[in-house]
């Protein structure tokens, strides 16, 4: 058994209380959904005490990255990369490289995070100041073209003919980006979330990842459970939020796994309150939890009514990006999926004005975070939708 241990320490934050949660997109963490990084789900960490997260990788072979899930403090560098290497008995379908890299690029703002953070509350603000970024940086280094002669831009050293992996992860908050060597050629080996509609699985080659659901082709399941989610803004009591079927999450005092555990959730939440087929008729907070059936198979819909993109995630499992469409869904639009060799990812882009359906095996007990991805949904709007 593989296992990862994670040493976080937090600081106070000029006095005031904070708690900080490690969040790792796309670790699965087998049977211990309490160890996801977010909050409501993790314990909190207090401030000036530590916390070691130790959990297995299974066969999650690949790259990640970590950051902290609360008060932006993403925006201010809190992120770095995490490896998950193949065992030297197990092959990898490419030639070991020369070396390898991590280059984590992400957006830069001159303005404080803690402005950032209270500048969503304003719509005005929050497009004036969040939406646009100062500047890209690569490895928390600025690029060449601004610099002055005495600052340090990202470099790496290499052989000519040889050949090189790179891990690129965007850690941004706002931008979406696209990566080139000038004058060379590259060969993607591994991508998570993006053109999931255009990548399929080679089913004839051997790799080091097997699928703990056992098979990519979906083609022969029954479905057991349906979620049609409309991610949508709003405004409650004048205040901005971001909103799921009209309802925005309200994080309450008690963590939410310790009601579960102690509690059943009493006076907490109220379990499958949340409505998972339709939109309430006006936009209001609520806790959000709702049921999945252990090793049954979800479907999930996403619908973006916003005019930009949007992308969902889900912790504690992969799910199988199956299909994508425009305008409403209805269940006809099944025979458009693709149900044969659809690629696993644990989050998935949603274009503006149209869906997206995946297939998730809830083999994973536990109560787990299903989010919008984009920062200024989560972090601060404290979106959130869970299962039990």
């Amino acid at each position: 058994m593989l296992l990862y241990k994670i040493v976080v320490v937090e600081r106070s934050d000029r006095g005031r209380g904070l708690f900080l949660f490690s969040s790792r997109n796309g670790i699965q963490h087998r049977l211990n959904s309490w160890q996801d990084g977010v909050s409501g789900t993790n314990c909190a960490i207090e401030p000036g005490k530590n916390w070691t997260y130790v959990f297995q990788v299974k066969d999650q072979i690949g790259t990640f990255t970590y950051f902290p899930s609360i008060n932006f403090h993403k925006v201010a560098g809190g992120y770095g990369p995490i490896h998950v290497n193949n065992l030297k008995v197990i092959a990898v379908p490419f030639p070991k490289p020369e070396a390898e890299f991590d280059l984590l690029i992400g957006d830069w703002f001159r303005t404080d995070y803690k402005s950032l953070r209270s500048s969503i509350q304003d719509r005005r603000l929050s497009t004036q100041i969040f939406e646009f970024p100062d500047a890209i940086l690569m490895n928390g280094k600025r690029p060449y073209t601004e610099l002055s002669v005495s600052e340090e831009y990202e470099s790496f050293t290499v052989t000519k003919g040889m050949t090189y992996r790179f891990r690129i992860s965007n850690v941004g908050t706002v931008m979406s980006f696209n990566f080139r060597i000038q004058k060379h050629k590259m060969v993607l080996v591994e991508t998570e979330v993006n053109q999931a509609k255009s990548i399929r699985w080679n089913l004839t080659a051997g790799a080091a990842r097997p699928n703990p659901q056992g098979t990519f082709n979906v083609s022969n399941i029954t479905l057991a459970q349906t979620f049609i989610l409309h991610g949508s803004k709003g405004e409650i009591n004048g205040l901005s939020r971001y909103l799921v079927n009209n309802v925005s999450y309200l994080t309450p005092e008690t963590p939410l796994k310790l009601a579960d555990l102690f509690a059943n959730g009493s006076g907490v939440y109220q379990l499958d309150q949340f409505p998972t087929h339709s939109m309430n008729a006006a936009a209001a907070y609520g806790v959000s939890i709702v049921s999945g059936i252990h090793k049954g198979w979800l479907e999930i819909v996403f619908k973006n009514d916003l005019d930009v993109m949007d992308s969902w995630h889900l912790d504690g499992f992969g799910f199988y990006v199956v299909g994508f469409g425009n305008g409403d869904w209805t269940p006809a639009a099944r025979e458009t999926y693709n149900i044969f060799d659809p690629v696993v990812r644990s989050t998935v882009q949603v274009y503006p004005r149209k869906w997206t359906a995946v297939y998730v095996f809830l083999d994973n007990t536990g109560m787990w975070n299903l989010r919008s991805q984009h920062l200024k949904n989560w972090s601060a709007l404290e979106m959130r939708s869970k299962w039990h």
